[in-house]
């Protein structure tokens, strides 16, 4: 199988059934198609329906799929596992949707978990080099040969001479000793998911060769890390947790302050220009449209209408404190009663209202209990039935 960043495109398909999330696919019904172009690609189609899911490589056209996800086998496989950025590869037109783009960036996140690279013998032999501690090979001269059985399996000769590590893609006939296993106990030797005594005494593992150089090998490499953890470099790593502060004080100004004093009465005030009548929110001292000063305040809301929904399904840390906020969580855009057209407010939605929120919609101020003048006054908006 062809792999690209050690991962095959099969690898992600096979194993969407594991990573499948029903409660993210309630109420979704629909079929998607993948077209992965170039070596080691091949068409699959995607049904889900009343939370379950079905995946099937096909061979011939795509019938009733909603959205046709084309893409060149090494971009997907780069785009699945985050190697490539995704402006990119569309930019490039290594990747292409036919259809309903919804689909791709706002159910797909919520019906599967992430894919985690599948540990292979294979990438497990060819990070020895990486992981050689050739101060700890002085005067060894061996040739070390794995013959992994089964699915994922093949023969390598790992060579050490001169403080040196090399990995051969064959089994040379001159090894120092031959391990032979199948290629799921290789792999759950070297993560440390079954003990070696108990692979070698049930048999799982059989040796060819001189046993001592068998023992010895397994002193000369740093432990295996699957992507994700962190590899021990032999380091002292020193951690002092903190949360930074920034020393500064914000003026808010006659206008904004304004805004402000407003939230502490649950009041939003916009400005008026004099001369077009835009209504401005968040209030500004001049008007955007004929640059004349525009102090004159009025109320608008406190409701407001739905105009754009942004929703988040993969949040960033804060840069203060280190903490990713709950997921999924909304952002809306709309437009505050009274408020001019083109005039876009921003604020949360309340979780609650998450499945429900369209483009349209009323909706309505949360305010906090204690409020004091400042952004935290303002909660959230709810949909206003």
């Amino acid at each position: 199988m062809t792999e690209y960043y050690g991962t095959g495109v099969e690898d992600i398909f096979n194993t969407m059934e594991e990573r499948f999330l029903p409660q993210g696919a309630q109420g979704v019904d629909c079929s998607i198609g993948y077209n992965i172009t170039g070596e080691g690609g091949g068409k699959w189609t995607l049904s889900v329906k009343n939370g379950k899911m079905g995946v099937e490589k096909i061979k011939g056209k795509f019938e009733g799929c909603a959205v046709i996800l084309n893409a060149e086998a090494e971009a997907f496989v780069g785009l699945t596992l985050g190697k490539i950025d995704a402006a990119d590869a569309f930019s490039s037109g290594k990747v292409k949707i036919d259809g309903d783009m919804a689909i791709i960036g706002n159910v797909l996140p919520k019906i599967f978990k992430p894919f985690t690279p599948i540990v292979k013998a294979k990438g497990i032999i060819e990070s020895m080099p990486e992981r050689f501690l050739s101060q700890k090979a002085d005067g060894v001269d061996i040739k070390v040969g794995y013959e992994i059985l089964g699915k994922d399996g093949g023969k390598w000769t790992v060579v050490v001479e001169n403080n040196t590590c090399k990995v051969k893609s064959e089994l040379d006939d001159d090894c120092t000793v031959v391990m032979r296993m199948d290629a799921q106990v290789f792999v759950d030797l070297n993560t440390g998911k079954i003990d070696g005594a108990e692979a070698f005494g049930s048999g799982k593992v059989t040796i060819d060769g001189d046993m001592g150089a068998a023992g010895t090998v397994a002193k000369l490499f740093t432990k295996f890390e699957s992507q994700g953890e962190i590899k021990e470099r032999g380091e002292e790593f020193i951690v002092k947790k903190c949360i930074p502060s920034i020393n500064q004080r914000y003026a808010t100004g006659p206008i904004m302050g304004k805004w402000f004093k407003g939230l502490k009465k649950k009041i939003f005030y916009g400005t008026k220009c004099p001369k077009c009548g835009r209504v401005q929110v968040l209030p500004r001292e001049i008007c955007a449209e004929c640059r004349v000063r525009s102090e004159d305040f009025v109320e608008v809301g406190p409701n407001a209408t739905v105009s754009y929904i942004d929703i988040v399904y993969y949040a960033s840390p804060d840069p203060l404190t280190g903490k990713v906020r709950e997921t999924p969580y909304a952002g809306l855009f709309m437009v505050l009663d009274g408020s001019s057209p083109e005039e876009s407010f921003s604020h949360e939605l309340n979780p609650k209202d998450i499945d429900r929120i369209k483009p349209g919609m009323k909706i309505r101020p949360v305010w906090a209990k204690e409020r004091t003048g400042s952004y935290t006054d303002l909660m959230y908006f709810e949909i206003d039935d």
